[in-house]
């Protein structure tokens, strides 16, 4: 399993199992509830999780809801959607059900308050594979509290042309409900070094990848069929990878476990299957999880999800066949280990502010693929401003070495001729650095093509309001059709 040491900011002394299911003791907690219960929900009046990252059909589901400090109790159902094209399709309405203010100790970031089920033993064997979300409707008011809860149904049969990986680590490793997330990287006081999943979460899927999930329903049928897992189902099965033409990630898919960029990595080089990563920072920083829930026996449901960000993480020292460097939760670039740029071709360079009006744009580079078909545009075009808040390129330290090292890397460098930059544009950061943002295409020397949008506002291009260009969806459209192709 894993070290508990250090675990998080403010973490119980004895943090058992049985001491995260006790809601009695987490009323007695002496943290004030307005530090658990963050400013960073203040829009909303109920909030809810789902005790699993997904389910099969059939699989029986809880919903986990709460009111937040100072909330009365209310009556409310849930209603559950599944995201489709043109719109979402209402799928379950629950019976109604009392919601109230829940406490929560100190130690409710890092094993999750340990509230019993709202909405329990959900039957989903009528649900279609997809990904799903919950909206809560008061009774007497209809008061709507939206998409308060995400996760996905997974296509058992794995029938698809295309399997979309959600990045679903990150949307936690953001969360600061209870009191700590992972951030601020540098700050190790106030950061903590484990997560739980089984804790409130403002849905960031809808910053960016309900736009990805969007767009490619309406493509679906044409595909094939469009499947879906979360980061811990590919931890957990890493042989799901291997089933389909074309693997995609999600916008922000920073957090992986190392099972999972061993599983990319086997798909790229040793199985010659495509990729396309349409965001930024990909594969930048390692984890592993934990269940410190799990029943005697049971499955590992992946609930923790625990981090470092340093090579002070004490997995380091243990004794085994394994190099602890593929084990440590740091950066996989740290010391050249695992540079990202050696999988898929460049890696992230920079950020600025996510609510920044800046709009950079990228410019088209090469015109002579057939992704480029129908598109109209010609080299110098402007294709869309999507460039941001984080963006790759190359080498993002621009000294030439592209994050690898000889004698300390663990992957063999990318021969620089095989990656293609198809579009470009210049971001200025945060820092006031000035970078290069690129999306790339390289082929492996097994025959993967490997497409990198190099900017995590790449899929607002095909969906938000303002963004949307019909020449850089139609480009999208040909890229997602021609790698999907079954041979």
């Amino acid at each position: 399993m894993l070290s508990l040491a250090g675990v998080g900011a403010g973490l119980a002394a004895n943090p058992m199992p049985g001491y995260a299911r006790t809601e009695s003791r987490a009323a007695r907690s002496t943290t004030p509830q307005s530090t658990i219960w963050t400013e960073f929900f203040k829009g909303q009046r109920i909030w809810a999780y789902a005790d699993r990252h997904s389910v099969r059909p059939g699989d029986r589901l809880n919903i986990i809801a709460a009111g937040g400090p100072g909330q009365p109790r209310r009556r409310a159902r849930l209603e559950v959607f599944r995201v489709a094209m043109p719109a979402p399709i209402l799928v379950w309405t629950s019976p109604f059900a009392e919601i109230g203010y829940r406490a929560a100790t100190a130690s409710g970031s890092a094993i999750g308050p340990g509230w019993p089920p709202t909405f329990a033993d959900i039957d989903t064997s009528a649900w279609p594979p997809g990904c799903y979300y919950a909206d809560i409707v008061e009774q007497t008011t209809a008061t709507r509290d939206v998409k308060a809860a995400c996760w996905i149904v997974v296509n058992p049969k794995r029938s698809g042309a295309v399997l979309v990986r959600l990045g679903t680590n990150t949307y936690q490793a953001y969360n600061p409900w209870g009191g700590h997330s992972l951030y601020p990287s540098d700050d190790d006081e106030k950061r903590g070094l484990m997560v739980s999943f089984d804790r409130p979460c403002e849905p960031s899927f809808f910053e960016y990848d309900a736009y990805l999930v969007n767009w490619i329903e309406a493509l679906a049928p044409g595909l094939g069929g469009v499947d879906y897992a979360s980061n811990f189902d590919v931890h957990a099965d890493p042989t799901i990878l291997d089933r389909y033409p074309l693997v995609i990630t999600g916008s922000h898919d920073e957090y992986w476990s190392g099972e999972e960029f061993e599983a990319f990595h086997r798909r790229i080089f040793k199985l010659g299957r495509n990729v396309a990563f349409l965001g930024a920072n990909t594969a930048y920083c390692q984890v592993r999880y934990g269940d410190l829930n799990r029943a005697p026996g049971g499955p590992d449901l992946g609930r923790q999800l625990v981090c470092y960000k340093t090579s002070s993480d004490p997995i380091a020292s243990r004794a085994g066949k394994l190099d602890p460097r593929r084990l440590t939760t740091n950066l996989f670039r740290a010391d050249g280990r695992r540079p990202e740029t050696m999988l898929m071709g460049a890696a992230f360079q920079n950020w600025f502010e996510g609510a920044s009006p800046k709009r950079p744009a990228f410019k088209v580079m090469r015109t002579d693929l057939p992704f480029f078909a129908g598109t109209g545009w010609k080299v110098g075009d402007v294709a869309a401003d999507v460039i941001g808040y984080e963006w790759d390129n190359r080498d993002p330290d621009g000294d030439g070495k592209r994050l690898w090292s000889a004698g300390q890397s663990l992957d063999p460098a990318i021969d620089p001729s095989r990656v293609t930059v198809l579009f470009r544009g210049e971001a200025v950061g945060d820092d006031g650095e000035h970078g290069i943002a690129e999306a790339t295409l390289f082929k492996s020397p097994a025959g993967a093509q490997v497409f990198n949008a190099g900017s995590v506002r790449w899929v607002w291009g095909l969906g938000k309001e303002g963004f949307v260009n019909p020449a850089f969806q139609r480009f999208n459209a040909n890229l997602i059709r021609g790698l999907s192709r079954r041979v």
